[in-house]
């Protein structure tokens, strides 16, 4: 099931907009049940978000994996949902950051982005019919709240980039690491490329895990997922 789920993780993001951060150790999601989608799944700070997000968020990925032929089981669900309600907060924590920092993601950026995809175009050109019916009945959404949901993901990612450019690795730090690692630098030049990526991607999911945690300590998470047995 994982596996199936980080083969098709680049089409699920996509049409769930970018809920990149598929999990957070301190959140201690559980099993759990939809109450009032009115009601709040989780808090960032003062800013909520709700259970008809959490289900609207969710049923997107869902959809994504049966058009794939998986049976989306309750167990599959359940997983669905624990990834699901990590993204929004995840979503929400960076966009609060990048709002900080002054960021911002314009009219131009969003109309540009909807207008180039391939999803809504015909015959090589953006069709507005075929935009308003795409994001209606295959997301479930208002074009108005899937242009937001664009913003929002688009403004998240553009602060996860700029914290990512703060660490950089430097050649000496590459081969310090591969022979801490490997006890030598036998065969470096040849297994550089790939120690390189590797060692940047646990460099990142540090930085991240640290921006996080100073985040939450700053900005109160609450979740509010119960266990369906209690």
């Amino acid at each position: 099931m994982i596996s199936f789920l980080i083969k098709y993780k680049k089409s699920v993001l996509i049409i769930t907009l970018a809920f990149f951060i598929a999990s957070i150790g301190y959140l201690g999601l559980n099993s759990f049940n939809f109450r009032s989608l009115s009601s709040n799944a989780a808090m960032v700070g003062s800013t909520p978000i709700t259970y008809r997000d959490l289900r609207r968020a969710t049923d997107a990925q869902a959809r994504v994996l049966r058009n794939n032929g998986v049976d989306v089981d309750e167990n599959m669900t359940r997983y669905l949902t624990q990834q699901a309600l990590s993204g929004l907060i995840s979503e929400e924590v960076l966009n609060q950051a990048a709002q900080e920092f002054g960021m911002a993601v314009s009219d131009y950026e969003i109309a540009a982005n909807i207008q180039a995809s391939p999803v809504f175009n015909q015959n090589g050109q953006f069709n507005q019919q075929a935009y308003e019916h795409a994001v209606k009945y295959q997301l479930g959404v208002t074009p108005g709240q899937f242009e937001e949901q664009l913003r929002r993901s688009k403004l998240a990612d553009r602060f996860r980039m700029a914290l990512y450019s703060v660490y950089k690795l430097t050649p000496e730090e590459i081969k310090f690491s591969y022979q801490i690692q490997n006890g030598n630098l036998k065969d470096f030049d040849t297994n550089k490329a790939d120690f390189e990526t590797q060692l940047f991607e646990t460099k990142m999911e540090t930085a991240q895990r640290a921006f996080f945690d100073d985040f939450n300590n700053r900005v109160e998470i609450k979740t509010y997922l119960k266990d369906e047995q209690a």
